[in-house]
């Protein structure tokens, strides 16, 4: 009997690491690798070349990049986990994130509004 009872509790501790480290990675921030903020784009890529909304809002983050902001750029068909992670649920999304992981600016769609938004809060960055 001793030794079934000290088979459980190994488990159970093992378990309950497991657990409590899945929780940890869960709620741990995502660390950047500069000071800058970043910049994450959601968008059909393919219109970048189009004379339209989107087109811009892409020209306006590649020229931020170009400036040496750090940029990731995704499609809304990649299965990159940050689309869940920042639920993206519209194109294009231009995300302004912290150090620290944070969103401080969310931009969505393509209205004139939201072109001459994000033009301006890039050109904030540094």
């Amino acid at each position: 009997m001793k030794v079934k009872f000290s088979g459980i509790a190994a488990v159970m501790l093992v378990v309950a690491g497991i657990m409590a480290y899945k929780i940890h990675i869960r709620h741990a921030p995502v660390a950047s690798e500069s000071d800058s903020p970043r910049v994450l784009l959601v968008a059909d890529l393919s219109e970048a070349d189009s004379a339209d909304a989107c087109a811009d809002i892409i020209g306006s983050v590649r020229a931020a990049r170009e400036r040496g902001i750090q940029v990731q750029e995704l499609t809304p068909d990649s299965k990159s986990e940050m689309l869940r992670r920042y639920h993206v649920l519209t194109i294009p999304t231009v995300l302004i994130i912290d150090r620290s992981g944070q969103v401080v600016s969310r931009f969505e769609g393509e209205d004139r509004q939201t072109v001459t938004a994000v033009r301006d809060q890039l050109a904030q960055l540094h």
